[in-house]
């Protein structure tokens, strides 16, 4: 793509001065996280409008059933549990839908409404089993004096896209995910407060401004973890004005 410089993903590259039979070479798996957000802004322009139906649907979907069951909580306890487990299950789904157009926004592609549920049963099924884990993995090293939670969170950040992108089982998606941020932990780390601080942005402009840093963290997010596995060419976005193809 003009203007767009592309960075092979786990490449290594000699490095010159080396005496004959002692070649070095220097691991390039790393990114910049202003190169992932620039990416997630120019996929976001490129494809405004589907992606602001697609965070509004999502959304309404989740947050629909909660609303019913915090006003049903005292009236009719069980059916509130009943709406809550509903919200669980949907959220789930869309977490699912939303990984997979993630990346397909990433690669080029493009998505509907439709996408964020059409989850097939035994991937959904591997995505609550390694969501479980997950959660299980950070709560058991939070309660080890917080730090090795931290540690955790950030080392299986991708065992969700491991699952949607590889079929993964869930202990695979763990090691997985250990193996991409191997070495990249730190940026990992800021890249995530990154996405923090920049939804925060988005809720303080009225809430509408998550509109638009959702998408740009999720296939942000898509782009950092197409850059560490090496699973697609990983583009530098030149700030051009059409959509970006990766």
């Amino acid at each position: 793509m003009r203007g767009a410089v592309r960075k092979d993903v786990g490449s290594t590259q000699r490095v010159p001065g080396r005496q004959a039979g002692r070649s070095s070479q220097v691991d390039t798996k790393t990114f910049e996280v202003g190169d992932a957000i620039r990416f997630g802004w120019e996929k976001t322009k490129a494809n405004l409008n589907l992606v602001v139906v697609l965070t509004l649907v999502a959304a309404l979907a989740t947050g629909l059933p909660s609303a019913i069951a915090r006003g049903l909580q005292d009236s009719a306890p069980a059916l509130a549990g009943l709406f809550n487990l509903a919200g669980t299950v949907i959220s789930l789904i869309i977490g699912v839908g939303a990984t997979r157009i993630s990346l397909r926004l990433h690669d080029g592609g493009t998505a509907a409404v439709r996408d964020l549920f059409a989850v097939e049963g035994p991937l959904l099924w591997r995505y609550v089993l390694a969501s479980l884990l997950y959660v299980l993995i950070v709560a058991v090293g939070t309660v080890l004096l917080v730090i090795p939670g931290i540690i955790f969170a950030v080392r299986y950040i991708f065992y969700g896209y491991a699952v949607v992108d590889r079929g993964a089982l869930p202990m695979e998606s763990m090691a997985q995910s250990a193996a991409a941020t191997k070495g990249v932990w730190w940026n990992v780390s800021l890249f995530g407060l990154v996405l923090i601080l920049l939804n925060i942005l988005g809720a303080m402009l009225l809430v509408v401004g998550l509109l638009i840093t959702t998408p740009i963290s999720a296939i942000a997010a898509a782009w950092v973890y197409r850059r560490l596995t090496g699973t697609a060419p990983a583009i530098v976005p030149a700030a051009a004005a059409g959509p970006v193809a990766s």
